[in-house]
C-alpha cells in the first residue's frame, strides 16, 4: 500500500492554491491551519484502498463471511498504521456484533388464497418473494411459520397526522393480514415521504395495529425505479439482524407471522381473485391538480390467505471497525463528530454470465476508502480538531442498516455526546464531479458547514435529484437520526465540470447497469480529480463542524428533529 505524504496538490489543481489561502487566513487571523490536511488528500491513495477492498479475493465482503472479515482486518490495520485510537471492544479495533442469521427454505415458501370456489396458489419467484423469518434467539435450526387470516387492503399502510392521512381509519386489522402498497404518496414532503416509505416503519405500525402478516404490492413508481426481477438474485441469500443483550432479535417484529412481496403479475392475481380493481387503485394514487394527497380507500378484501415458510436460523458474528482521533479542546474533546461508511456488500450470488462476485467497488469500497483517506489527512493537522473524530466502518448495511443500528444502540461513547454524523455511502466518482448532494442536511444546521466546504473546494450544492429514491432512510445515517443525531448522506452529484461528459447519464447508467451487480467492479471509470475534490469537501465539512463553538442542531419544526430529537 502506497502512503505518500508528498504535496502533489498544487501540481494537480489550480484550485488547490486558492484553497490553501482560503483555509489559512481570516479577517481575525485566527482560523485553524487546515492546509496540511487538505494537501495530504491524494486520489491515488483512495484508489489504492479501493483496489484492495473490491478485489475478487474478498468475495464481495458479505457480512458474516471470511471476505468481510479480511476487509475488516485491512481497515483495522490501516487505522493502526495511521496511529488512531482503537474504540472497539476492550481496547480493540473491532466492535463485535452478534447476529441471528436466517435463510429461507425456498421450497417451503407458500402464499395461498382462499375464499372463492377454488383456492389459488401463487408461485415463488413468478408471483412473489419472501425472506426468512426470525424466531426467538434461543432457537437455532429450522423455524416454521404459518398463518391463515383474512386480507385487508390498507392503502399505503400509513398514519400521518401531518398529512391528515390514516389508512387504518375504520379498519379492524387485529388478527388479519395487511395488504399494502409500497412507498408513500409523491405529494408527501421529502422527509415524511422517506420516513413513511420505510419497510421498518410500516412493519412496526402494522404490528401495532394487530396485523399478523403483510403482503406488499409494489406501485408502478417503485416498479419503474427498480423492477421486481432485480430482487430475485437475493432470494437465496441469508438475512441478519443483531441480537441485543436482552436476547431479543432487533427489529424482528414477532407479531408479524408471515410476509410476502408480490410481482406485478402476482398483484394482479390477488386483486382479481378478490374482485378488486387494482388499476383503479393505482390511478387513484396520482395527486389531483391541486396537489392533494389521494385517498386509498382501505377495505376488507373478502378473502383469506395462508403465508407459510420454513427458515433456518444460526448465530454468526461480524464486526464494526471503530477508531478515534482525540480532540484538542479540553472542553469540547468529549464531543464527537462521527464519519461512517459500510464495509459490507452482497457477496457471491447468482448472476448472468460467469462472474458471480459482487465486488461493490462503488458500493461501498469507495466510501470506506474516502474515509480512510480523510483519517490519514486529519493526522497531518498541526493541531487536532477541537472535537474528537470517530471513524465507524460498519457491517450489515446491506442487511438493513444493522451495524450502524448496533453502534448507536451500543455506543463506545455516550450517544448524547455525538454531535453529528457524516455518512459516506456509494459515492459515484466516475465523472468530473462539480457538485455535492448532501441528502438530509437540509434538516439541520449541518447544511451551513457543507455550504462552506463546497465554496472552499469550488463545488456546487445540489438538492437531492432523486427524492423518489427516499435515500435518506436507506443508508446508515438514518440510524444516527433515530438516535437524535443530526446526520447527512454526503454524496457527490452528477453535474460535470467537463461539458463533453454527460454526468447525469453516467450516474444513471451506473445505477441501472452496475448497482448491486458483479459489474460494480474495478473496471468502472474513476476520476482522480473528482475523488480528490470530494474527499477534501468531506474532510472540510467534518473539520468545520468539529471546530465550531456550537454543535449542530435540528432546524426548528423539522420533521426528523421533532420526532427524534433528544431535547
Amino acid at each position: 500500500m502506497k502512503h505518500s505524504h508528498q504535496n502533489t496538490w498544487c501540481k494537480t489543481s489550480i484550485m488547490g492554491a486558492c484553497l490553501g489561502l482560503i483555509l489559512t487566513t481570516s479577517a481575525c487571523g485566527d482560523a485553524p491551519d487546515r492546509s496540511s490536511a487538505l494537501n495530504a488528500i491524494e486520489a491515488e491513495s483512495i484508489r489504492a484502498h479501493i483496489e484492495v477492498l473490491a478485489d475478487d479475493a474478498l468475495e464481495g465482503r458479505e457480512a458474516g463471511t471470511r471476505g468481510y472479515d479480511s476487509a475488516a482486518l485491512y481497515v483495522a490495520n490501516e487505522f493502526d498504521y495511521l496511529g488512531l485510537t482503537p474504540l472497539g471492544d476492550d481496547g480493540d479495533w473491532y466492535q463485535e456484533v452478534p447476529f441471528m442469521q436466517t435463510q429461507l427454505d425456498i421450497e417451503s415458501a407458500r402464499v395461498e388464497l382462499s375464499g372463492q370456489d377454488e383456492a389459488l396458489s401463487l408461485t415463488i419467484r413468478d408471483d412473489f418473494i419472501m425472506s426468512g423469518g426470525y424466531g426467538p434467539a434461543s432457537n437455532t435450526g429450522p423455524f416454521e411459520q404459518s398463518v391463515t387470516a383474512p386480507l385487508v387492503f390498507v392503502g399505503y399502510g400509513i398514519q400521518s397526522p401531518d398529512n391528515n392521512m390514516d389508512d387504518f381509519a375504520g379498519i379492524d386489522l387485529n388478527g388479519k393480514i395487511a395488504v399494502m402498497l409500497s412507498g408513500a404518496p409523491a405529494s408527501f414532503a421529502g422527509a415524511m415521504r422517506a420516513y413513511h416509505s420505510s419497510g421498518r416503519t410500516k412493519q412496526e405500525l402494522a404490528e401495532k395495529m394487530g396485523a399478523v402478516g403483510i403482503v406488499t404490492i409494489r406501485t408502478p413508481v417503485d416498479e419503474a425505479r427498480r423492477s421486481f426481477d432485480r430482487y430475485l438474485p437475493g432470494l437465496d441469500r441469508p438475512g441478519m439482524h443483531w441480537i441485543g443483550k436482552d436476547g431479543a432479535v432487533f427489529e424482528s417484529f414477532p407479531g408479524i407471522k408471515g410476509s410476502a412481496t408480490l410481482s406485478p403479475e402476482g398483484a394482479k392475481k390477488l386483486m382479481q381473485y378478490a374482485g378488486a380493481d387494482l388499476d383503479g387503485i393505482f390511478a387513484n394514487l396520482l395527486a389531483d391538480e391541486n396537489g392533494n394527497i389521494p385517498g386509498t380507500e382501505s377495505f376488507e378484501l373478502g378473502i383469506s390467505a395462508t403465508l407459510a415458510r420454513t427458515s433456518h436460523q444460526s448465530r454468526v458474528q461480524s464486526s464494526n471497525v471503530v477508531a478515534m482521533i482525540e480532540g484538542s479542546d479540553p472542553e469540547l474533546k468529549d464531543e464527537y463528530v462521527v464519519y461512517s461508511g459500510h464495509l459490507d456488500h452482497i457477496g457471491i450470488r447468482e448472476a448472468k454470465g460467469d462472474d458471480h462476485i459482487h465486488n461493490g467497488a462503488y458500493d461501498n469500497a469507495t466510501g470506506v476508502s474516502v474515509i480512510l483517506e480523510i483519517a490519514r489527512a486529519m493526522k497531518e493537522l498541526p493541531v487536532a480538531p477541537r472535537r474528537s473524530i470517530i471513524f465507524a466502518i460498519v457491517t450489515g448495511e446491506e442487511k438493513g442498516l444493522q451495524g450502524s443500528a448496533y453502534f448507536t444502540a451500543n455506543p463506545p461513547v455516550p450517544v448524547t455526546s455525538m454531535v453529528a454524523n457524516i455518512n459516506i455511502d456509494m459515492p459515484f466518482l466516475g465523472l468530473p464531479v462539480a457538485d455535492l448532494v448532501p441528502i438530509g442536511a437540509e434538516h439541520s444546521t449541518l447544511m451551513a458547514a457543507i455550504e462552506q466546504a463546497a465554496e472552499a473546494t469550488r463545488m456546487q450544492v445540489t438538492p437531492d435529484p432523486l427524492p423518489e429514491e427516499v435515500r435518506f432512510v436507506r443508508s446508515d445515517q438514518f440510524r444516527f437520526v433515530q438516535a437524535g443525531i443530526p446526520a447527512v448522506a454526503f454524496k457527490p452529484g452528477s453535474k460535470s465540470r467537463d461539458q463533453g461528459v454527460d454526468g447525469e447519464k453516467r450516474l444513471d447508467d451506473f445505477l441501472k447497469r452496475n448497482y448491486h451487480k458483479p459489474s460494480d467492479d474495478l473496471s468502472l471509470n474513476f476520476d482522480s480529480a473528482a475523488a480528490q475534490r470530494f474527499a477534501r469537501a468531506g474532510l472540510l465539512t467534518g473539520l468545520i463542524v468539529a471546530d465550531d463553538d456550537q454543535r449542530p442542531t435540528w432546524l426548528e419544526g423539522d420533521f426528523f428533529g421533532t420526532k427524534y430529537s433528544r431535547n
